[in-house]
């Protein structure tokens, strides 16, 4: 008897399992990170990789987690009795996004084999930290609100937006009080900013910043704000470049601009509430791309951009409304605001890509892969430079285009596999790439 149990003893600590188990995450581009389950495995053991149907490795990861792509397995393959198994090494790994950074927890289900010999499915359990990623999924938010100052200037000089600057000046230049010029850039940026700060405010109180990060993660994530924000780019690309007109109903307009010559401090806000009104054919869909990009990040970074965005819209309005004379300097309004409006048309095909793309990684269609995204941003930026060079341009136009030839040859060093890493927050993962020219890149050895 004693024989007996000191056989089953030798039996049973013959097949303990010899494995032994880390994981740790590591990002990879913007909000996107790789979890990494490594193991270590004894001589004479091995493991059944995910391809085997009756006892392969199983990951599963905790609720909540959202996987970009399929697991990928790297071991060097090994046969046992016509099976292909993972002998001495074994690692998984598992791209995710994670916006808002958090808890990667979950399980991993393996059968670790002897000779034949399996025992019960084993697990393990991991759970590592990840630190929240930099405002903006993975971008600082000073580079944020660096973006949104630069759109800010920039809308001074569109169509919707330039021909309001006479009105400005000349609106001070009766009231004869420059002093309130300050006052109307305030305005500006209340009307901005205050509706923002409003709309997050009631999140928060709500639920708290559990609340409003769920909001903003779900904005991020989930395919059906994604494509509604796609579409909404596509339709104002469309509108600047000409196809039809997007504008406020007109009685808002012309009621707003009728106070407005009343005077004193109502004037001035009915004034600022005219052009924000006016402009919003052009700045909308810029205010969106601030909005949606800043809600990647803490739930305050929204507010900071918009008020980084609303003060540089803001400023040369009150310096002009200050400095009246300054007019003088600026160019006349002409056929140069229509090339800016569909200048922006192609940018907003660009930028309207990103929302496209992010609901294509999280649910895996494989419609718009890193290739195929950088292919149509070649295309949409050759069509803007031979654009730029349409009807005898002066030396403005012929920078602009030297500029945009560049950047498309940037571009496509991408193509030969060039990280593209000034763009890391707008392309797919470079994992995501399957062509790449004069190429021929491997796979893992067994997925």
């Amino acid at each position: 008897m004693t024989n007996i149990l000191l056989s089953a003893i030798a039996f049973l600590l013959s097949v303990v399992p010899q494995v032994s188990w880390k994981a740790r995450v590591e990002p990879v581009s913007g909000d996107e990170y790789q979890l990494v389950i490594s193991a270590t495995i004894d001589p004479d053991y091995y493991i059944h990789p995910m391809g085997n149907p009756y006892d392969g490795a199983v990951l599963e990861l905790a609720d909540g987690l959202t996987p970009s792509g399929e697991p990928e397995e790297v071991y060097t393959p090994s046969e046992y009795k016509g099976e292909t198994v993972a002998a001495g090494s074994y690692e998984v790994r598992q791209k995710l996004l994670l916006p808002r950074g958090g808890t990667v927890s979950g399980t991993l289900l393996y059968y670790l084999c002897t000779q034949g010999r399996c025992v019960n499915a084993e697990e393990f359990n991991f759970s590592e930290e990840v630190a929240a990623p930099a405002a903006g999924g993975g971008e600082s938010l000073w580079k944020l609100i660096l973006e949104a100052i630069l759109w800010g200037l920039l809308m001074l000089f569109t169509p919707c937006v330039f021909p309001m600057v006479p009105m400005t000046v000349s609106f001070f230049l009766r009231q004869g009080n420059r002093s309130q010029a300050l006052l109307y850039g305030l305005f500006i940026v209340l009307l901005y900013t205050l509706p923002i700060c409003v709309i997050i405010g009631i999140t928060w109180i709500a639920g708290g910043t559990t609340v409003t990060a769920d909001i903003f993660n779900w904005l991020a994530t989930h395919w059906l704000p994604n494509i509604i924000f796609f579409i909404v780019f596509m339709v104002f690309a469309a509108s600047f470049f000409g196809l039809f007109e997007i504008t406020l109903p007109a009685s808002w307009t012309t009621r707003t601009d009728a106070k407005s010559g009343k005077g004193g401090i109502a004037g001035v806000f009915f004034l600022a509430l005219t052009l924000v009104l006016v402009s919003f054919s052009c700045t909308g869909p810029i205010v969106g791309t601030v909005l949606i990009k800043s809600t990647q990040g803490e739930f305050w970074v929204p507010m900071v951009t918009m008020l980084a965005f609303s003060i540089s819209f803001a400023l040369p309005f009150a310096l002009l409304a200050f400095f009246p004379d300054v007019l003088k300097k600026l160019p006349r309004s002409g056929e140069w605001l229509g090339r800016v409006k569909v200048v922006l048309g192609f940018i907003e095909i660009a930028l309207g890509l990103k929302f496209l793309s992010v609901a294509d990684q999280t649910y895996h269609w494989h419609l718009l892969d890193r290739d195929v995204y950088l292919i149509i941003w070649i295309v949409d930026f050759i069509l803007l430079g031979i654009y730029l060079l349409k009807d005898h341009p002066g030396w403005g136009r012929w920078t602009l285009a030297i500029a945009d030839f560049a950047f498309v040859v940037y571009l496509a060093t991408g193509l030969w596999g060039a990280p593209l890493k000034a763009l890391s927050g707008y392309l797919p993962p470079i994992q995501s790439q399957t062509w790449f020219i004069g190429d021929s890149r491997s796979e893992p050895a067994v997925t």
